[in-house]
C-alpha cells in the first residue's frame, strides 16, 4: 500500500490555511535586522522570502534580488471546490501504479518525515510565520511522492510535527514510525539533528538532513546524509571557479584579524594546492585587515593590486557588512583608476542592504550559494505550474527543496533498498534547486587507511557560483 500518513489534525488545518489565506502579508518578504540571530526552541527564525543557506550558522537568509519596478499584486480568493485543501483520512494513496521500467528492488519501504510545522504555536485561522518552511517543504515532497508512485515506487511516508523542540523529537524517535523506517528526512534545528543522528547511527537507518550545513554532526555514521554543502565546500567551489579563469599570482585572500576568518584561508589554500600540485609559488597571497584607533578598519589595498591585470580578491567574511562595505569602497577607488577587479564573497552578501548595487556591478562580485532556482528551466516552470494547480499558491524555495529531497531519495531507496547510502556518491543527479553531488567525508584519514570502506558521513558538495549582473545574482559565466 502506498500512503502518506500524518498524525495531527491541527497540522492539516495549518496547511489548509497556509495555502488559502488571502492577506498580502503572507507573501511579503520579511527582513531580519539581527544578523547574528540564534534560534531558540520557541522561535524557529525568519523563514520567509527567497532563501540561501549559511553553512557557518545553519540559518536561512533572505536573498536580495531586484527585477525592476515592483508591480501591484491583487490576490483573489480561491474556491475550495477548484483548489481543495490538503486533508487526511490517514493515508495518501497513489492513483497510477504503472512501472515505467526503472530497475527497483521490488520492496515496500517506510519513510519518516520529521519537520517543524509548529502546530502547537498556531491557532485556527492564524499560522505562525515560522511554519512556512515545513509547510512548503511538505507540499513539494508530496508532489514528488505522486511522481514516485507513477514510477512504480512503493513507499509509506509518515509525517510528524517536531514542534521545533528536542523533547518532541525524542518522543517521535521512540515511536514505531521512526523505529520501522528505512529512511528519515529531517529534522530542522541542530540540537534536534544531533538526536536524530544518534538514533540513525544506533539503528543504522539512513538520515537525510535537509537544512543543517555544519560538518561534524556525525562521526562514523555512513547513513548521515547532509543535503547542504558545508563552509569548506563553499570555499573550495569559489577557489575552483576563480582558478579556472585567473592565475594564482593575481588572487588574494582577505580576512579580518579574527581567528575564525583567518582559519578559513586553509580551505582556499588547500584546494588551490590540489589544483596546482606542489609547484613553488602556488599559494595565494594573504591580506589580514586590522583595526586602528577607535576600532576603525584600516585597509591599504594598493600592495595587493596587480596593475595592468585583473586583481582577484577572495573574501570569506559572512555577516560583517560594515567590513565588506569598507573593503568594497576601497576597491571602488582602485576601479576608478582603471583597475580591473573581481571579488568573490559569501552567500550572506546577497542580503546586505547597506552596499550599493553599483559596487557589486563594477567590482564583478561573485558569491557562492547552496541553491539557485532557474526560472528559465522548463522543469522549474512545470513544477511551479503543478504546485499552483494543486495548492493555489506560488511555491517558495523550500517547496523545491522538499520536492528534490523526496524525489531523489525516494528513487535511491526504491532502486537500492536501505543500503542506498553506499551508492549515492556514484549517482549525481540534477535537481530543481541545483544538483546533488554527494561525497564521502572522512575526518580521520587513519581510520580510512585501516578500513577503505570507512567514512564519517555523506555531504552534497555542489555549490553554485553566482555573479551580480543586470541587477540580480545569476549563474556566473
Amino acid at each position: 500500500m502506498k500512503n502518506f500518513k500524518t498524525g495531527n489534525q491541527l497540522f492539516f488545518t495549518l496547511i489548509f490555511f497556509s495555502f488559502f489565506v488571502t492577506s498580502c502579508e503572507w507573501f511579503k518578504p520579511a527582513r531580519d535586522s539581527d544578523k547574528e540571530k540564534v534560534y531558540t526552541e520557541e522561535d524557529m527564525g525568519e523563514l520567509q522570502g527567497t532563501k540561501i543557506f549559511d553553512p557557518e550558522t545553519g540559518e536561512w537568509r533572505t536573498v536580495r534580488e531586484v527585477n525592476g519596478e515592483t508591480d501591484t499584486i491583487k490576490w483573489t480568493d480561491l474556491s475550495e471546490k477548484d483548489y481543495p485543501p490538503i486533508i487526511s483520512d490517514g493515508s495518501w494513496s497513489g492513483t497510477d501504479n504503472t512501472n515505467t521500467g526503472n530497475e527497483t528492488t521490488g520492496g515496500s519501504y517506510d519513510v519518516s518525515m520529521i519537520l517543524p510545522f509548529l502546530a502547537n504555536q498556531s491557532s485556527i485561522g492564524e499560522i505562525t510565520e515560522n511554519s512556512y518552511w515545513a509547510i512548503h517543504f511538505y507540499a513539494g515532497a508530496k508532489l514528488a511522492y505522486d511522481d514516485l508512485v507513477k514510477d512504480g515506487a512503493n513507499l509509506k511516508i509518515t509525517v510528524s510535527d517536531s514542534d521545533g523542540t528536542t523533547g518532541k523529537v525524542n518522543r517521535l524517535l521512540f515511536e514505531k514510525s521512526a523505529k520501522d523506517a528505512e529512511l528519515i528526512i529531517g529534522p530542522y534545528k541542530r540540537n534536534n539533528v544531533r538526536l536524530a543522528e544518534s538514533f540513525s547511527k544506533r539503528n543504522q537507518i539512513p538520515l537525510v538532513v535537509p537544512f543543517t550545513a555544519q560538518l561534524g554532526m556525525a562521526n562514523g555514521n555512513p547513513n548521515y546524509i547532509q543535503m547542504n554543502p558545508s563552509l569548506e565546500s563553499h570555499c573550495r567551489a569559489i577557489t575552483r571557479h576563480a582558478r579556472a579563469v585567473h592565475d594564482t599570482k593575481n588572487i588574494v585572500l582577505i580576512a579580518q584579524d579574527r581567528p575564525e576568518e583567518k582559519a578559513r584561508f586553509a580551505y582556499f589554500q588547500g584546494e588551490n594546492e590540489r589544483i596546482n600540485g606542489s609547484i613553488i609559488g602556488s599559494r595565494f597571497r594573504e591580506f589580514i585587515v586590522g583595526r586602528g584607533d577607535e576600532n576603525q578598519i584600516e585597509i591599504d589595498i594598493a600592495p595587493y593590486i596587480t596593475q595592468g591585470e585583473t586583481s582577484v580578491f577572495l573574501v570569506p567574511s559572512w555577516s560583517d557588512e560594515s567590513f565588506v562595505y569598507s573593503l568594497l569602497r576601497v576597491l571602488m577607488i582602485e576601479h576608478a583608476k582603471g583597475e580591473d577587479i573581481v571579488v568573490y564573497g559569501m552567500p550572506m552578501w546577497m542580503d546586505f542592504d547597506q552596499i550599493d548595487y553599483e559596487f557589486y556591478q563594477k567590482l564583478n562580485v561573485h558569491v557562492s550559494s547552496a541553491s539557485f532556482i532557474d526560472k528559465g528551466d522548463e522543469r522549474v516552470r512545470q513544477f511551479k505550474n503543478k504546485f499552483y494547480q494543486e495548492y493555489g499558491a506560488i511555491p517558495k524555495e523550500e517547496a523545491y527543496l522538499g520536492y528534490d529531497a523526496m524525489l531523489y531519495f525516494g528513487k535511491m531507496l526504491n532502486q537500492h533498498g536501505p543500503s542506498f547510502p553506499q551508492s549515492i556518491d556514484r549517482q549525481p543527479f540534477d535537481v530543481l534547486h541545483g544538483r546533488f553531488e554527494f561525497e564521502r567525508v572522512v575526518k580521520e584519514p587513519e581510520k580510512h587507511k585501516e578500513d577503505l570502506n570507512y567514512f564519517d558521513q555523506l555531504e552534497n558538495t555542489f555549490v553554485h557560483i553566482l555573479q551580480f549582473q543586470d541587477f540580480q545574482f545569476q549563474p556566473a559565466r
